[in-house]
């Protein structure tokens, strides 16, 4: 043997009994101080999660790597110094195994070299070491360059290289670290690859097909496979891998992470349950308060959103508020400003909303507290805040054109100053309000203002057609004897709306001519007729209980013809009276079935429910 082999082994045996020495002497804990803070239950931190969760029978991901192990037809237990050192002593064979022995040489592993011969030397006292051991010893570029693919991910390309490594060296090896790497990596590859498709059988069978796999070194791995519990529903397994990575991981950030990951997927009492075991580290404090924030938020949020969501305990309600007091968190404000409004209190959520918008003037606040007065029936308040905030969200101008919306259509609405009104019209023109244009226009028109009630009415129509501004733009035409645009939107829309087909059935002369001395009578009687003409101008004036109270009064001295019997039956339909209506126009459809009655019995029929039955 040269002297420089010789050397070197006898520094790997030399070394080899120093580090057991070192071992021995330090008890033999293994432990490693300062990664964890705490340990609970002595467990060791690289010691893998456990997962035993069944699988289900059907769906989910094959769990066999895609592209096979790195060695190809190779014993996996021959390069393993476990399976070595595992087999019971015996009887020194005739010919001594050196395997093992070689395979680490080939890797200049002295340290299992010096093992290995310890070993053998043990079972084989009159064994030598071969003298040309590490004259098999691989060049460490050739492996370097395995693992530089490996850190690319180039897994195709290692395998292929392997390969052609072993055709022109059968003996060569890769080194088993790089084995182990190299499978565990295509198995995580795979396991991401199911939970990006969502396929959470598909995690899990990845995850059981290998044991080491959930460990502190590869967090986001666990954090895919919590949530693959969760959706196979094993919240309890889930939290308790939830719980292995707040004792055990030593990332304050990862562990910080996985509370609000879990939070996510969790409810709230498991979230809860697992804060409490992230207590277990003495440096989680502060993180931990702001997860419990978030936990809180989510809690208010929910009831916010869905009145029938679980209610926050008042004790953490209040602690909650508190603290947005004290550290003026508008966000917080406008939170619970919601909260409050979806149970009906009012007062305290304008509060709320008027200290959001006083610390950070924040839109969302803004049109919160102008709800919450106008749920309080402080209307001129509303309309004064969502003004105020018109220009920060289209919301809050929307909600302003309501609230003036509502006040003009009232029945008999008081006359609004003209401050008041220039302010509506000027916000409604910016934003294109279609409900606003409406408004206005029926308050022109029930103030006999009908010029600007066709303005607004007219451009209501331009921004949307409805039946409401289109009837309105109609009539107005009409009171301002414009008979041309009258009678074009009457001819353009009555086959879409009933309210204005009702206009174009009875836009025809209701004056009856006879032949005679006597000269035109409608009826027989110049009172009727008068009655007749009346009855049309309350009708088209949308006056629809006059036009029937003129009609019954008409009915009484002259009989009603087909033109008027279709004025009354669209009067009942225009008073939501659908079952007198569809009656009116059965009857006139069997004497004189019409475009108009059909029109009539279609739009009538259509409205009729038991909600509409008349009186």
């Amino acid at each position: 043997m040269s002297m420089k082999p010789m050397a070197l082994l006898l520094g790997c045996i030399s070394s080899t009994v120093l580090m057991i020495s070192m071992a021995q002497s330090a008890g033999g804990t293994g432990q490693r101080p300062g990664l964890l803070l705490s340990k609970p239950n002595n467990a060791t931190p690289d010691a893998p999660f456990d997962l035993k969760a069944p699988i289900p029978g059907h769906g989910g991901t094959r769990a066999t790597p895609t592209g096979g192990p790195l060695l190809m037809g190779v014993d996996p237990t021959a390069a393993s110094p476990t399976s070595q050192e595992a087999r019971p002593l015996r009887a020194t064979p005739a010919k001594v195994d050196e395997t093992a022995l070689r395979f680490y040489a080939s890797q200049n592993d002295s340290a299992r070299v010096s093992m290995e011969i310890k070993r053998i030397k043990a079972l084989n006292p009159s064994w030598e070491p071969p003298t040309d051991l590490f004259n098999e010893a691989g060049d460490p570029a050739v492996e370097q360059k395995l693992w530089d693919l490996f850190g690319e991910g180039r897994f195709d390309e290692i395998r292929i290289a392997v390969e052609n490594i072993q055709k022109a060296d059968p003996n060569w090896r890769p080194s088993e670290k790089l084995v182990q790497e190299f499978d565990r990596a295509q198995i995580r590859a795979q396991l991401i690859a199911a939970s990006e498709a969502q396929d959470p059988h598909g995690v899990l069978a990845a995850a059981e097909s290998h044991s080491g796999m959930l460990v502190c070194a590869d967090v986001d791995s666990m954090w895919r496979v919590a949530e693959a519990l969760v959706q196979t529903s094993q919240e309890d397994r889930a939290l308790e891998l939830y719980k292995y990575i707040l004792s055990r991981c030593p990332d304050p950030a990862e562990r910080l992470a996985t509370v609000q990951k879990a939070m996510e997927l969790l409810p709230v009492p498991a979230v809860k349950a697992l804060m409490a075991a992230a207590r277990y580290q003495s440096d989680n404090g502060k993180a931990l308060e702001a997860v419990q924030l978030d936990l809180m938020r989510r809690q208010i949020g929910a009831v916010a959103s869905d009145v029938t969501a679980a209610p926050v305990s008042p004790a953490d309600l209040k602690a909650f508020e508190s603290l947005v007091k004290q550290k003026k968190m508008s966000n917080d404000a406008d939170l619970l400003g919601w909260h409050y409004y979806s149970l009906k209190s009012w007062p305290v959520a304008a509060e709320w909303f008027k200290q959001a918008v006083d610390w950070d003037k924040l839109p969302k606040a803004a049109e919160g507290y102008a709800l919450a007065l106008r749920q309080q029936g402080q209307l001129a308040e509303a309309e004064a805040a969502s003004y105020e905030w018109r220009n920060a969200s289209p919301l809050v101008a929307k909600l302003y054109v309501e609230i003036v919306a509502t006040a003009l259509t009232q029945p008999n609405p008081t006359s609004f100053a003209e401050a008041r009104l220039a302010r509506m019209e000027d916000v409604v023109a910016t934003i294109k309000s279609v409900n606003g244009s409406q408004a206005l226009g029926w308050y022109h028109y029930n103030k006999n203002n009908f010029p600007k009630a066709l303005h607004w009415f007219a451009s209501s129509v331009a921004w949307e057609a409805t039946e409401n501004n289109v009837l309105g733009l109609a009539l107005a035409a009409h009171r301002a004897n414009d008979e041309v645009l009258f009678h074009k939107t009457v001819s353009d829309y009555g086959n879409q709306y009933a309210a204005v087909a009702a206009l174009r059935a009875y836009d025809k002369p209701q004056v009856g001519v006879r032949q005679g001395g006597t000269g035109s009578r409608r009826s027989g009687s110049p009172q009727a007729s008068q009655l007749a003409n009346a009855a049309v101008e309350q009708f088209k004036n949308g006056k629809y209980r006059e036009a029937l109270a003129t009609l019954d009064k008409r009915a009484g001295i002259a009989k009603e013809d087909h033109g008027l019997g279709l004025l009354r039956g669209w009067a009942l339909y225009n008073l939501n009276q659908y079952d007198k209506a569809r009656e009116k126009f059965t009857e006139l459809d069997k004497k004189q079935s019409t475009q108009d009655t059909q029109y009539g019995l279609y739009y009538s029929g259509s409205k009729l429910d038991p909600l509409h039955r008349g009186d």
